[in-house]
């Protein structure tokens, strides 16, 4: 008699979102947040990625040139890139862009089940101890970055209530 099986999909404990603003001359040297991400994924799968990257890199077969500035959209699972898009650069000092970002790494962890979402503001800002620098000067304050963050979670809650008691755990900034 064969027994019937089931199979559950795994679980996530962590979603990290990577917000990286790459626009400036530590785009290549910041280039290793995104790799390092593909290695965790690839050897702990309890760990999903979901990244903004806005950059002036991009892959050519194995290599990886320069080239005009743009925003990448994506999650990294499991060693495996998926749900990529490219589009034209966003302006990453901008509160609804980083609001943007939290709700769709909350709905991406509430998608994956994980247990904590974090995330990472990849961004040299201008030395001053504030917020997301971009090309053109903007600097996103603390105080601002509180308040993106705020709104993407609740962005998420009122677009997902039966899952509006998530929110970010955590944040990383460098």
């Amino acid at each position: 008699m064969l027994q019937n099986v089931s199979i559950t999909p795994s679980r996530r404990s962590l979603e990290f979102g990577i917000y990286r603003d790459g626009d400036n001359n530590l785009d290549a040297v910041q280039e290793s947040t995104l790799t390092q991400a593909l290695q965790t994924s690839a050897q702990d799968s309890h760990v999903e990625f979901t990244v903004e990257d806005t950059t002036r890199l991009r892959a050519d077969g194995d290599a990886i040139v320069r080239g005009s500035l743009h925003t990448e959209q994506y999650r990294i699972a499991d060693g495996d890139v998926a749900g990529v898009h490219i589009g034209k650069a966003d302006e990453m000092s901008s509160e609804a862009s980083l609001a943007r970002f939290v709700a769709r790494t909350l709905d991406n962890a509430e998608a994956s089940g994980a247990k904590q979402t974090w995330v990472d503001l990849v961004d040299h800002g201008g030395g001053d101890g504030g917020g997301l620098e971009t090309r053109d000067g903007n600097v996103m304050s603390m105080p601002g970055i509180a308040k993106a963050i705020a709104d993407g979670v609740a962005r998420h809650a009122s677009e997902h209530p039966e899952d509006a008691g998530r929110g970010v755990d955590g944040v990383v900034a460098n």
